[in-house]
This record gives C-alpha cells, sequence and structure tokens, in this order.
C-alpha cells in the first residue's frame, strides 16, 4: 500500500506540532533546568536570635561622640556613645509566627544628624549568617550600613 504525498505532509505536520508542544511544555515548566531550591537558604529557624548592632567609628575627631535614640513602641531613651563603643539597637527573636520588626532611629553628632530605619527581616537574616548581627558604623561621612553597603549622610 502506497500513501498519499499529501497524507505524508500532514503527518509529518502533526508529528511537528506535537514534538514543539512538549517542549515549550518542558522549557516553560523549568523541568529542563536543574535550579537549586533558595527558599532553604532563606529559612530562619524558630528562637534564632538577630542583633543589630551601631558601632561609634569616629576615631580621631576632637569630639567624636555621638547620640542616638531608636523608637520602637513610644519607647524613646537617648544614649551616647563615644568612640569604639558598641550598643545592641534591635535583639529580635523569631518566635515561628512575627517574622518581621522595624524601628526608627535617629542620630547626632558634630556633624549634623541622620535618621535611618532599622528592619529585620528573614533577608537580613541571611545577609548577617552566621553570626546573625548585623553592624551599623557611625562615621565621618555618615552613618554605613555594613551588609548592604548603604551610607546615611549627615544633614
Amino acid at each position: 500500500m502506497r500513501m498519499n504525498h499529501k497524507t505524508l505532509v500532514t503527518n509529518f505536520v502533526i508529528f511537528l506540532l506535537v514534538q514543539i508542544s512538549n517542549l515549550s511544555l518542558e522549557v516553560n515548566s523549568l523541568s529542563a533546568y536543574n535550579k537549586k531550591d533558595y527558599r532553604s537558604e532563606f529559612k530562619v529557624r524558630p528562637n534564632t536570635v538577630v542583633r543589630m548592632v551601631i558601632t561609634n567609628d569616629l576615631f580621631g575627631v576632637k569630639n567624636g561622640n555621638a547620640g542616638f535614640v531608636c523608637a520602637k513602641g513610644g519607647n524613646k531613651v537617648w544614649k551616647r556613645s563615644k568612640p569604639g563603643d558598641r550598643y545592641v539597637v534591635v535583639e529580635f527573636k523569631y518566635d515561628g509566627k512575627m517574622r518581621h520588626t522595624f524601628t526608627h532611629c535617629h542620630l547626632r553628632s558634630n556633624f549634623g544628624f541622620v535618621n535611618f530605619p532599622v528592619s529585620v527581616h528573614p533577608d537580613t537574616s541571611a545577609q548577617c549568617y552566621p553570626s546573625y548581627v548585623c553592624g551599623y558604623s557611625v562615621r565621618k561621612d555618615g552613618v554605613f550600613y555594613k551588609p548592604e553597603k548603604k551610607l546615611y549622610r549627615w544633614k
């Protein structure tokens, strides 16, 4: 039995379309790629404590003292710092229910003042790993947040 030329072309086109549709499904579902599961890197275990620390690095300045206040829930207590002093601004414990905390800090020195946010969330914990201590550094050009390399300049 001999097949018609038209039938052969039609069968070939159908076969080709089926192959293309299978290929697009595999590409769209990303099963063709061996991707790493990044979700495991950002899991924070219960009872993990993350500390945000401010360090006064105004060494070699005539008056390197600085004062700051970080207000969370209306509790405002001014703290003075000399060069070399370190203070824990926020200590946050992941309890499985609350996964984020935020506070706002105001810092003053002879250079002026700086307002900056202090936020703790799972991404912060990943940046502070393995010690879970992240730091802000008070410098001559402003307050520098080390993990993100972000500078809050004096005003």
